[in-house]
């Protein structure tokens, strides 16, 4: 008899063809094996049931390492006379009713460093080293299935030596038996170094001279898996404000590079769980909570208690890190616009104040920011997606009637795809703001529904009017008349955790700075209802008025005037009481995110946003500091109007209460009313799922607050984990929304 079985999941460019092969030969099976579309399809020749079985058993149990199986179908086929033996034969194409599963690119595995590391083997000080289990994979392909013809590798021959170690499965490096990735110093891209006065070294000269270049106190730009960044030595001081100078970053933390485990514990805590995060194939940056015994780092990290940390991701990272030590490690790019990963428009930026910039010829073709990371109760929770995780699969316990686009919110932009039963989140693309952005992610969105050979039915977007994403929708739609449907901004929050934990029905507690509300106010501070498709507000942040433009959300001293006002303290400016009790140019808002920086500016912590969030953040710290130092939480009322809020924390400053216990008694009394609504919602519609989302729970202190105090009043609480729970997250709720409608 033979058996034809399809495996659906992640199952290429993860080794899982030689992992076919090898069980196959194992257990003197026949047949043969192929990419097939985005799956994998074995044949099984003149095969008994019982062996049948037992190789399903056996290809489900001790699969690579990156492989994720979501289903094995196997059926009883026609039988054909092939040879005996057992083949890894050309891959075919079909057309699936899901979405099928494209490799994400995989961090550098040790036993490739090792190799690396090897005087007396051949890929010795190859930067570039890769294997079936690690290496890029989405960053370089241009179509499935995932073979070597197909991505930005074809235009490297391999030599003798690859292409033996690609056939044979018996020689000493068997995992890259079928590694589409192959290649050595003799056949693959090489490390090209370009420097000031049209300096231009290659292979070890290069690396060489690019240490050099950082070790004096330069800034040096390196292609990495996923784009250009820029890097420099943490401990000059000169060299990390040049950097801050040429990426138009005055404040906002730089992320470091560390050469392994014991130099991050040097100046971070890590726990088991951080361990495990970082070592993983998806190289993250995660979030450490810092544990600096001097000031060497202050300009690296500025203000922020933590440490973002990451560990190498490819060949070169490694090798500049083991002799370099911790590197400063930054996208490379302007502030607010694109990473760059085409080697022809970042030579054509002519940075300056770059002293040289350590390259590679093999194209680049989706650009990836690092991933951001941390732990959160034990948990992974995703905050930056993108390298490592882009384009992984959510499955959906429901399914998509038509397959759909999700265009996301302006900040933090990114589209989602979703058909059958899965929906895949695009790599984070930034601020719509910009129009370059704007241009990355109609690219983005091309290249994307080219590749996954993808034609929507039906469009979801924000409801705000004004919004530049909810215009690309319209546009998109307009041209190809399909329907759009507009989905509220918190709705959509709170339908992200919804989707990755595979609720129709929960409480919903969204709190972020800015979202377009049913009654045309700005949201920010909401509890709702969700059930099905639908959402039914049930408390929010009282409103409070505010001068509204771009700078509502930057000048938080401005702010805080206006509530004063509104609260009945005296202030001198007579502007903003004109146009608060006129109601000129101002907004009414439940915005939680401008409420933290109106506490923060009050407590004379912070009182201006030079980059997102900035109030809010140091605010956290000083409650950090607090609970820290074992300081009195100070007892403000239990409330959501921030009227009454102001009132008590300006009357407490002014007593000389320590502003960290001020701040840490603003987290508690808002995480306090959180959960005395979610339990009035509870009361009323016996649910006891809860569902926390948006920017502000990127607030670790608030989140333990809530998560711990919600569990301890017996509520099921979920958040977002594998999805951000800030706006680039969006996108997957809208989707989501419409699939529950």
């Amino acid at each position: 008899m033979d058996y034809e079985i399809t495996v659906t999941g992640l199952v290429q460019g993860v080794g899982f063809r030689p992992y076919v092969y090898r069980l196959a030969k194992s257990l003197g099976i026949s047949g043969d094996v192929r990419n097939s579309g985005g799956i994998v399809r074995i044949r099984l020749s003149e095969c008994d049931e019982e062996l049948a079985n037992r190789f399903v058993a056996e290809l489900k149990g001790r699969k690579p390492k990156e492989a994720c199986i979501d289903s094995i179908e196997m059926k009883p086929v026609e039988q054909r006379t092939g040879a005996a033996g057992f083949f890894i034969v050309p891959s075919d194409e079909i057309k699936a009713d899901e979405l099928p599963d494209i490799p994400a690119d995989i961090g550098v595995c040790t036993r490739c460093i090792s190799e690396m590391k090897d005087l007396s083997n051949r890929r010795y000080a190859y930067p570039y080293i890769s294997c079936a289990s690690c290496g890029p994979r989405y960053s370089i392909i241009h179509r499935l299935p995932y073979d070597r013809e197909n991505t930005s590798m074809s235009s490297y021959l391999k030599c003798d030596d690859c292409d033996s170690d690609y056939n044979d499965e018996n020689n000493p490096y068997a995992r890259r038996h079928f590694a589409q990735t192959i290649s050595c110093n003799e056949c693959g891209p090489q490390a090209i170094l370009r420097a000031e006065k049209g300096e231009e070294l290659s292979g070890g000269f290069a690396i060489s001279r690019a240490c050099e270049i950082l070790r004096y106190g330069g800034i040096l730009a390196i292609k990495g898996i996923g784009g250009y960044q820029f890097a420099c030595l943490p401990d000059d001081t000169y060299a990390v404000l040049k950097l801050r100078d040429i990426k138009g970053r005055k404040k906002k933390p730089f992320a470091m590079l560390f050469p392994n485990i014991a130099s991050i514990k040097e100046v971070a805590l890590v726990s088991r769980e951080e361990e495990e995060l970082l070592r993983s194939g998806e190289r993250p940056i995660v979030l450490l909570e810092a544990n600096l015994k001097d000031k060497s780092l202050k300009f690296v990290c500025g203000d922020s208690t933590n440490i973002g940390a990451m560990l190498p991701q490819s060949g070169i990272h490694e090798i500049l890190s083991s002799v370099l030590g911790p590197m400063v490690l930054t996208s490379g790019n302007i502030s607010g616009e694109p990473l760059s990963y085409k080697d022809e428009d970042f030579f054509r930026h002519e940075f300056e104040g770059i002293e040289g910039v350590l390259y590679y010829k093999r194209d680049i073709l989706v650009p990836e920011d690092d991933s951001v990371t941390r732990i959160l109760g034990g948990k992974t929770q995703v905050i930056r997606y993108a390298r490592g995780y882009v384009p992984k699969k959510l499955s959906l316990e429901r399914i998509f009637k038509k397959p759909l686009i999700a265009f996301g919110g302006d900040l933090k932009a990114s589209f989602a795809i979703g058909k059958g039963r899965g929906v895949i989140l695009s790599q984070y693309i930034g601020d719509l703001e910009s129009y370059a952005c704007q241009e990355y992610f109609k690219s983005s969105l091309k290249r994307e529904m080219e590749l996954y050979g993808f034609r929507p039915e039906a469009i979801a977007c924000d409801k705000h009017p004004g919004y530049t994403s909810v215009r690309l929708a319209k546009e998109f739609a307009d041209k190809r008349h399909i329907p759009i449907i507009g989905v509220y901004h918190h709705h959509a929050h709170v339908a992200s955790v919804m989707a990755e934990h595979g609720l129709t029905h929960a409480i919903g507690v969204a709190m972020d700075g800015t979202g377009y509300g049913k009654d045309g106010r700005i949201w920010g501070g909401e509890i709702f209802y969700v059930t099905g498709g639908t959402a039914d507000r049930r408390s929010h942040i009282e409103y409070f008025r505010l001068i509204g433009g771009d700078e509502a959300a930057k000048d938080a001293g401005k702010d805080l005037k206006c509530l004063m006002h509104a609260s009945g303290f005296s202030i001198e400016d007579e502007l903003i009481k004109t146009a608060i009790d006129e109601h000129i140019n101002t907004i009414e808002t439940s915005s939680a995110g401008r409420l933290f920086d109106i506490i923060s500016a009050a407590l004379g912590i912070r009182d201006y946003n030079t980059y997102e969030a900035e109030c809010a953040i140091a605010l956290e710290n000083a409650a950090k500091s607090a609970l820290k130092n074992s300081l009195t939480t100070y007892a403000l009322p239990i409330t959501g109007d921030p009227h009454e809020l102001i009132y008590y924390l300006i009357k407490a400053k002014h007593k000389g209460i320590d502003v960290r216990e001020l701040a840490l008694g603003f987290h508690r009394s808002l995480a306090s009313w959180i959960i005395r609504e979610c339990e009035a919602v509870r009361d009323d519609k016996a649910d006891n799922n809860v569902c926390l989302s948006g920017g502000c729970f990127a607030n670790q202190v608030l989140s333990d607050m809530c998560r711990i105090g919600l569990a301890t009043k017996g509520f099921h609480v979920y958040f977002n984990e594998k999805i951000p729970m800030n706006d680039q997250g969006i996108a997957v709720g809208q989707a989501y929304i419409l699939a529950l409608q």
